[in-house]
């Protein structure tokens, strides 16, 4: 079977730059971005780095020194998160070059797919099982071009105008980070792992596989973004399963219309974003908060420290015990709780 990457473009998306960069010590890893580079490369992506070097036929600086800020990112990225990079790929050219010898109107320069079609053939590539992510509608032209999903960076409300020479080409995504993004791939990969197993497995829902959960998970060098990439990657997963086994087709569907509608609403009044997770984390926090009531009814109960005019239960050992239950049943609904709040933390 043919292999599988995600494109990614560098400035703006991997690391910080407000113009040409060309100068190597002035490479800046954006936050989060060397934790979801690794996070994919574990998925079994191959990270193909795809850009842009204007700068080049411009007459700003030469090809060595696009190498060399690409070479300090690599390092930056291994050095950080054990990221790695299994290709860049990059075009100097442009058709209104002041450097002659690159004045070309070349097939690699993005929304051309040029380097797309290169990275697959040199790496053996479905390009319909590859992602692009970049913060310019030209990123997301380039991957469409050639039946890749897209994601592009950038204020989902307020997305990047495509310049007049662009096409008009609408990304499956639009997220703020490649930290977002990640967690999207981990997503949807998870998905299909989903849809792939027998329908109505038992099973399914017991053997949590978190083959996409970093490999050093249980290391104590693990970043604050490595941290969130793995909560998000195992809440995103227990939810899919949980829907799987529960919602039906028609269900599902009426909560994410209700979904989308308070999410406009609450976008319109600026409220805080609302999400299934949150709904549900409420509702069981409410339940576990009447749990504990009863908890502490019957142990008061069972020391006598409290009279009760309503006879709960038989004798004093099953008060004892249903105060034990109530316990492990708060307890457990606590626990998915955290799972809920930890996977809004991690999409927001």
């Amino acid at each position: 079977m043919a292999d599988k990457a995600v494109f990614l473009d560098r400035d703006n998306t991997i690391i910080a730059n407000d113009g040409y960069l060309g100068d190597p010590t002035k490479v800046r890893l954006l936050p989060g971005a060397a934790a979801a580079i690794a996070s994919m490369r574990r998925l079994g992506y191959r990270i193909i780095v795809v850009s842009n070097q204007s700068g080049v036929a411009r007459g700003m600086f030469d090809e060595a020194a696009v190498e060399a800020v690409n070479q300090e990112m690599i390092r930056q990225l291994r050095e950080q998160a054990g990221a790695t990079v299994d290709a860049s790929y990059y075009c100097p050219f442009h058709p209104e070059a002041v450097v002659p010898e690159y004045k070309v109107d070349h097939e690699w320069r993005k929304p051309k797919p040029g380097m797309l079609k290169a990275a697959a053939a040199d790496f053996d590539l479905d390009l319909s099982r590859c992602w692009i992510v970049g913060d310019m509608n030209r990123d997301i032209a380039a991957g469409s071009a050639v039946n890749c999903r897209t994601i592009l960076l950038g204020d989902p409300d307020h997305p990047p105008e495509p310049a007049a020479d662009e096409p008009v080409v609408a990304p499956h995504f639009i997220v703020r980070s490649l930290a977002d993004a990640a967690r999207i791939i981990v997503r949807e990969q998870n998905n299909l792992a989903l849809q792939a197993s027998p329908a109505g497995s038992p099973s399914g829902l017991m053997d949590l596989q978190l083959a996409d959960a970093p490999a050093q998970a249980t290391s104590s060098s693990l970043s604050p973004e490595q941290i969130d990439l793995i909560a998000g990657a195992v809440a995103d997963k227990l939810d899919a399963q949980i829907r799987q086994a529960i919602l039906t087709p028609e269900i599902k569907s009426s909560l994410d219309a209700l979904t989308v509608q308070i999410q406009n609403a609450n976008r319109h009044h600026d409220m805080p974003e609302f999400s299934l997770s949150l709904m549900f984390a409420v509702l069981l926090e409410g339940i576990v908060v009447l749990l504990l009531i009863l908890a502490i009814w019957d142990a008061l109960s069972y020391f006598n420290i409290v009279a009760s005019s309503v006879n709960w239960w038989l004798n004093r050992i099953f008060t004892l015990l249903w105060a034990i239950l109530w316990l492990a049943m708060a307890g457990v609904l606590q626990a998915a709780v955290v799972a809920l709040y930890l996977r809004r933390r991690a999409k927001l």
